[in-house]
């Protein structure tokens, strides 16, 4: 098997974070994608990108901080190509053209994830985050806190309407973990 690492293009990203990301969302904002080829078939994608937070540098005490928005692959796995060398091989690509000290990720308990490919990709652990308030409907389907704030503001009520107008209830997450690699 051969491997290859390129840098892809927004919609390619996108498609495949749709079907393959537990979030099925592709983050906004700019955004620095590659893809993993094995053979010439792409097997898994990760997108770079500044984080919602705009203390987080000050936070790690560094000046610049790219965030891994998303990563994922298709399955099933391949042993021969483990995530954790997709990362660190990315991670060279996207330093030559962003000049950042540090790359922090996130990983989701809620999803099943530890941070584990993190590690093996020489992250510390750095913490875990505040738990944050989401939403749940009938359905039981989680939606994003911004979910209720976004039909607010385009329909002129409160947040409280708009959670009963969405039918929707508020949850508490339980915190991520922080990892980071330190670059510098």
């Amino acid at each position: 098997m051969r491997f290859d690492i390129k840098k892809i293009d927004h919609k390619t990203a996108k498609l495949w974070v749709e079907q393959w990301h537990y979030s099925h969302r592709i983050p906004t904002g700019k955004n620095i994608s590659f893809g993993a080829f094995v053979d010439d078939n792409l097997y898994a994608v990760i997108v770079y990108g500044i984080g919602v937070n705009p203390y987080q540098a000050k936070f790690l005490k560094v000046n610049q901080v790219l965030e891994i928005k998303r990563m994922c692959r298709s399955e099933p796995p391949i042993p021969e190509y483990p995530l954790s060398k997709f990362i660190s091989a990315s991670i060279k690509l996207v330093r030559k053209e962003f000049d950042c000290e540090c790359v922090v990720a996130f990983a989701d308990p809620e999803q099943g994830h530890e941070g584990t490919v993190y590690k093996a990709s020489n992250f510390k652990l750095h913490g875990v985050t505040n738990p944050e308030w989401h939403l749940i409907d009938a359905n039981g389907e989680k939606r994003h806190r911004r979910y209720v704030f976004r039909h607010s503001r385009r329909n002129g009520v409160s947040i409280a309407e708009s959670r009963d107008m969405l039918g929707v209830q508020r949850i508490k997450t339980q915190p991520k973990y922080r990892w980071v690699r330190y670059l510098k």
